[in-house]
């Protein structure tokens, strides 16, 4: 079969890689002078399959009504009579239970998890070299709540094998002992250093970078 590809980004050579292989015909269309030049450039990424949550789940529709009302809101709805539209939005509030949301997940992280093995067997393949570290990823919570919170998470991750650790504040600081001045927090999880799960791409940030944003997410309303 002929495959005519339109961007030479990372999913367009990707792509294009795979269907060559398979024994197809392909042909890829850049409009730049070189592959990757556009949102692909110095771009990064993290791979953490057991991270991979659905938007749909237990108080987001509440959440979406809080968003909706802020001023530099995260989420816009443009009302519209389109039929599709309305039909997806009940799909979505019909999988904020958390039934649907543990259905889901579960199978996100399966999904995520084989992404990340093919991407293990692509770079032994062609012998890709980039940034890449694997020593897990680290979250941070400043209250308890915020912590009792994943244990719906958690139930899954152990479910599907993804290996993670639930610390305290002097387990969090043989991971970042440079943080011992740092406020307390009510605690961290650490997830996949075992299995690959950690960031990927050009110049991926430290752990405690990606900390410093986590506790931005959390600080922020809603």
């Amino acid at each position: 079969m002929r495959v005519l590809i339109l961007g030479s980004g990372v999913i367009g050579t990707t792509v294009a890689y795979y269907l060559a292989r398979a024994g197809h015909e392909v042909e890829v269309i850049e409009r730049q002078p070189g592959p990757a030049l556009e949102t692909s450039y110095a771009n990064a990424g993290e791979i953490s399959p057991g991270y991979s949550s659905p938007w749909a789940g237990p108080g987001v529709p509440l959440k979406a009504i809080q968003w909706l009302l802020m001023q530099h809101s995260p989420l816009v709805i443009k009302p519209m009579l389109d039929p599709a539209m309305w039909r997806w939005s009940l799909f979505m509030l019909r999988n904020c239970t958390e039934a649907r949301y543990r259905i889901n997940k579960g199978r996100m992280v399966r999904l995520a998890e084989y992404s990340r093995d093919c991407l293990k067997a692509l770079r032994a393949d062609i012998g890709i070299e980039y940034d890449a570290r694997e020593q897990g990823t680290l979250q941070l919570f400043r209250t308890q709540k915020q912590l009792d919170a994943t244990a719906k998470d958690i139930e899954i991750l152990k479910e599907y094998g993804v290996p993670y650790q639930l610390l305290d504040r002097s387990g969090y600081l043989q991971y970042e002992p440079l943080r011992a001045a740092r406020p307390r927090r009510a605690g961290a999880r650490r997830a996949g250093a075992r299995r690959g799960q950690g960031h990927a791409g050009g110049r991926a940030a430290p752990a405690r970078r990606r900390d410093r944003r986590l506790l931005q997410v959390h600080e922020s309303p809603g």
